[in-house]
C-alpha cells in the first residue's frame, strides 16, 4: 500500500520533529558546556548536532518537493494551503504535528541564539585579555584605515616580560 501525499507529509514532519527534538536537547547541552567552558564537551556536541542539521535540511527539501508535486508553492503558505486542501479530520493530526514542530523549532532557534551570545561574550573576553597581554590599553582604541579595530596606546607587552 502506497502512502498518499498527506501521509507522506505527515511522515516527513514527524521525522523533522524527531530530529529537531534531538537537536534542541543537544543545543541545551551545548549551552551548559559553553557556560562551564567545557571545551571537550562543546567539540563533542558540535559533532553530535551536525548530522541532525544535515538531516533537517534534507527533510525540508523533501517537504518542498512533496508540496510542489501536489501543485502547491514551497514554503509556509504552500504548506498551510496543502493542509487546508484536505478534509479537516484527516488534516488535524498533520496540523497538530506541524504545531509541535514549530514549537520545537522555536526552542532550537532561541537556544542557538543564547549559545551564540555566550560564544560572543567569551570571544570579547579573550580579545580583551589578548589586548592587555600585548601591552595595549583595552579602553582606548579606534578603527584603522581598513576598518579594523586597533588600539593606539602601546605599552611593553606582558608576554615580552615573562
Amino acid at each position: 500500500m502506497s502512502m498518499n501525499a498527506l501521509q507522506q507529509l505527515s511522515a516527513v514532519l514527524q521525522a523533522e520533529l524527531n530530529h529537531s527534538a534531538k537537536l534542541a536537547l543537544i543545543l541545551k547541552q551545548e549551552r551548559d558546556a559553553l557556560s562551564s567552558a567545557d571545551l571537550n564537551q562543546v567539540q563533542y556536541l558540535t559533532k553530535e548536532k551536525q548530522p541532525h542539521v544535515v538531516q533537517l535540511e534534507q527533510l525540508g527539501r523533501q517537504r518542498e518537493q512533496l508540496l510542489k508535486a501536489a501543485g502547491f508553492p514551497a514554503g509556509k503558505s504552500g504548506l498551510e494551503a496543502f493542509i487546508a486542501n484536505h478534509d479537516e479530520q484527516e488534516a488535524l493530526p498533520v496540523q497538530q504535528l506541524l504545531e509541535k514542530l514549530r514549537e520545537v523549532a522555536k526552542i532550537c532557534r532561541d537556544t542557538n541564539q543564547i549559545n551564540g551570545g555566550i560564544v560572543n561574550v567569551n570571544r570579547q573576553h579573550l580579545v580583551r585579555a589578548l589586548t592587555i597581554l600585548r601591552g595595549r590599553d583595552p579602553e582606548t582604541g579606534s578603527y584603522g584605515p581598513g576598518g579594523e579595530y586597533t588600539s593606539q596606546v602601546v605599552r611593553q607587552p606582558l608576554i615580552g616580560r615573562v
